[in-house]
């Protein structure tokens, strides 16, 4: 089968912007990720900071996203990398898990009771209790500050 010069032309003009939207959504996951470049990720980075967390004491923030909620995007890009929650974020262990990456971070949400997208908690160390910040959409630094401030 002999393909004409057009329908050549066309498959690679196919192939070359399917390639050019997947290097753009790398991209945009990378440059998503890059305010929170310091947190744990992942199942693994669960499993450090628990660790780090019976050394010291302090608790473990987990934030539960996916790729694919405007709402964690905003949280991530206006809320949580903020100097104010920064600032306060520095008192806890953190960890950014995306259960649609993994089985084992799909076994974290279900065992934390994860419903919804975004997903903040507070893990206390001495209990191990799991406190939800209630509202994590539309909300200001200073409005997150004050919940994780009552949860502590």
């Amino acid at each position: 089968m002999q393909l004409t010069k057009t329908t050549k032309l066309l498959l690679i003009l196919l192939v070359v912007s399917i390639a050019i939207s997947f290097a753009g959504l790398q991209l945009s996951r990378f440059s998503s990720d890059a305010s929170l470049s310091h947190w744990h990720q992942g199942f693994e980075g669960f499993v450090e900071a628990s660790r780090l967390q019976a050394e010291t004491g302090k608790p473990m923030a987990l934030f539960f996203y996916t790729d694919w909620c405007p709402n964690c995007k905003k949280l991530r890009e206006e809320v949580l990398s903020s100097p104010q929650v920064n600032d306060f974020l520095n008192q806890l262990h953190l960890v950014k898990i995306n259960p649609e990456l993994g089985s084992y971070e799909n076994k974290l949400a279900e065992e934390f009771k994860v419903q919804g997208y975004p997903t903040f908690l507070v893990v206390e160390a001495e209990t191990g209790e799991a406190k939800s910040v209630r509202r994590t959409s539309n909300i200001t630094a200073e409005q997150f500050v004050n919940q994780l401030t009552a949860l502590m």
